[in-house]
């Protein structure tokens, strides 16, 4: 029974280090995520400067956001879509300097 005891204290300590670990992430490159975080994963993208990391986020939002991944991302780096400090994505990813995601972004039209 102490066995038993000690290997779920140990998994329990092991799955708390896992939660605190992945919430590190969230505030990786001193970025903090406030306000409503729901579309937070497009403005990781480009602090990132991640282009793969913004296709994911683009279709996870495919059936919320538009039908398919071209309205997703029109409606995303519209002037009155998603914004990250305030300012539309586009802008945000120029301010970021994170050209690859800047380019992504207006390469598609």
């Amino acid at each position: 029974m102490n066995k038993l005891f000690k290997s779920t204290i140990t998994a329990a300590v092991l799955s708390v280090m896992s939660v605190a670990s992945a919430s590190a992430d969230v505030t990786a490159d001193g970025v903090r995520f406030i306000g409503d975080t729901e579309f937070a994963g497009f403005c990781k993208a480009v602090v990132k400067d991640d282009v793969r990391l913004l296709r994911t986020s683009v279709s996870r939002n495919i059936g919320l956001i538009g039908a398919s991944q071209r309205e997703v991302l029109k409606v995303v780096k519209a002037e009155n879509g998603v914004t990250c400090n305030g300012v539309s994505l586009v802008e945000f990813s120029q301010s970021r300097d994170a050209s690859n995601v800047y380019q992504f972004l207006t390469a598609r039209s």
